[in-house]
């Protein structure tokens, strides 16, 4: 039934009428499988690596000769990069398999002289961070380095996925080494970050101003949970978390009995996160609610990556409260498809993929109703930047029984 529901809705997304379709292939980044050729990689905040053409053997060279508790078995197929360190704080980076049976291992060194392939070769270096696990099939063979694991080192095994992140400095220079444990397999995707410390703190209260006890929890743009708390009795709560540059992330808050918000934050909102103030309104019915973050691509029924803690909230609640039915009402940006009846349509895609959204996680369809508004009720009716915009673009969620 799952695998069905997926299907419904990828056919609801081709068959919307007026969607920008992009076709053109992207050309793959050619990879180095030796220490001494290398891809340099200067790093100042955030950096992309697209996907690569497939790592094909361990080069010219086999630079891990011995096998050691931090370190591949050996190299199978292998891909060299040369970061180079331009700003400080904690660097963090996603490695994302092309395909996802592919069983990509790294090891992260740091070059203490010019000549480090060669040392590498001649003595035996420790890395300062590796992980040699198989992960779980959830995570799509990701691995990396992340501001939540707390292990230097990952060994092999069905075990973590991610190392823990490591200080760097300007100037610093480390070595990355992927290697891919399977013949004939795919390339792969990077995203590095280097991320800064910031604080936040604030007090969740409901409509009459009474403190809350609810979950807090802080999710990156792909809808990944980077820290979960819970709020004190006086409904506050004070973490540190690191951040990137260039990146928005969401605070999502969710209590039993009240409606579930999430908001948009990033590091430019730095002084205004120490002091924030959450207002989580009862549940109750003939009310509609701003869910605050469930936004959709641009002239596209596909809500983004970043509205997933917002989506998992929603279906908790419902599954929480067996009385509770919804009508899903969607709205978009400045329509631009021709005529009222089809630009309804449009909005209530958006509101149907959050049903289908639902209905896969067993939420019962009797209790989910659909509408669309156009552009009727935006929230920023001349919108100057692009978060504006990708505001107009949400769903919003009316209670019709409770």
């Amino acid at each position: 039934m799952r695998i069905l529901f997926f299907i419904l809705l990828t056919i609801q997304i081709v068959a919307q009428p007026g969607r920008r379709v992009y076709t053109k292939p992207l050309k793959q980044d050619s990879v180095f499988c030796d220490c001494n050729m290398a891809r340099e990689i200067i790093l100042k905040d955030d950096k992309r690596i697209w996907k690569t053409l497939t790592p094909k053997g361990f080069g010219l060279v086999n630079e891990i000769p011995k096998k050691t508790i931090y370190s591949f078995e050996q190299e199978h197929n292998t891909a060299w990069y040369k970061l180079i360190i331009n700003s400080s704080g904690k660097l963090i980076f996603d490695i994302m398999p092309t395909n996802p049976c592919d069983d990509y291992d790294f090891m992260l060194f740091k070059a203490t002289t010019d000549h480090f392939c060669d040392s590498l070769l001649n003595f035996e270096i420790k890395p300062v961070r590796s992980c040699i696990s198989r992960n779980k099939d959830e995570l799509r063979g990701r691995t990396g380095l992340n501001s939540r694991s707390s292990e230097e080192y990952v060994k092999a095994g069905v075990t973590s996925a991610y190392s823990k992140y490591i200080e760097v400095n300007v100037g610093d220079v480390f070595y990355l080494v992927l290697d891919n444990v399977y013949d004939n397999g795919s390339g792969h995707s990077i995203e590095f970050s280097i991320a800064t410390d910031i604080k936040i703190s604030g007090v969740v209260i409901d409509e009459y101003k009474k403190p809350l006890k609810t979950e807090v929890a802080f999710t990156n743009n792909k809808g990944d949970t980077l820290m979960l708390g819970k709020t004190e009795k006086d409904g506050s709560y004070d973490f540190t978390v690191p951040v990137s540059h260039h990146q928005t992330y969401s605070l999502n808050f969710y209590s039993d009995s009240n409606f579930v918000f999430s908001k948009n934050v990033s590091i430019k909102d730095t002084i205004a996160l120490k002091s924030l103030y959450t207002m989580l309104p009862k549940l109750k019915k003939g009310k509609k609610y701003s869910v605050g973050s469930i936004n959709f691509i641009g002239d596209d029924i596909r809500y983004l990556p970043s509205a997933l803690p917002a989506l998992n909230n929603l279906a908790r609640l419902m599954k929480k409260n067996k009385n509770l039915k919804i009508k899903i009402i969607g709205h978009c940006n400045f329509c631009s498809y021709q005529g009222t009846e089809a630009a309804i349509s449009f909005t209530k895609g958006r509101a149907q993929s959050v049903k289908t959204f639902l209905a896969f996680h067993d939420i019962d369809d009797s209790r989910l109703e659909i509408d669309g508004r156009s552009d009727d009720e935006m929230l920023y009716h001349q919108p100057e930047h692009e978060w504006q915009a990708e505001q107009n673009r949400r769903v919003e969620i009316f209670v019709m029984e409770y």
